[in-house]
Formats: C-alpha cells, structure tokens, sequence
C-alpha cells in the first residue's frame, strides 16, 4: 500500500486529466483553424494592421 494519502494521488491523477483534456481541445482548435480555407489573410494585410495599430498606440 502506498504511504501517500488518497486524496494527493487524486489530486495527481485530475491534474494530468486536465493537462491532456487542455492539449486535446487546443490540438482540435488549431487543426480546425489549419482546415478552415475561409481563414486565409494576405500577409500584407496582418502587417498594415499591425503597423496601424502600432501607430495608433505609441502615438
């Protein structure tokens, strides 16, 4: 038998639960996002709207 309490070994085994439930949605989000052919942006357009919002921010 296991000198550790049951409750830390549960609390060990949720947090590794959480960990691979967290990998596992955020796997799903960026293979939908890859998969979407709606998703596509000019790389010239993201830049113009980064430097816009740079500008409006520093000023």
């Amino acid at each position: 038998m296991s000198k550790m309490p049951e409750f830390v070994r549960n609390a060990e085994t949720g947090r590794g639960w959480h960990k691979n439930v967290s990998d596992e949605i955020r796997r799903r989000q960026m293979s939908e996002a890859v998969d979407d052919p709606n998703a596509d942006i000019d790389v010239d357009v993201v830049f113009a709207r980064l430097e816009d919002l740079h500008a409006k921010r520093v000023g």
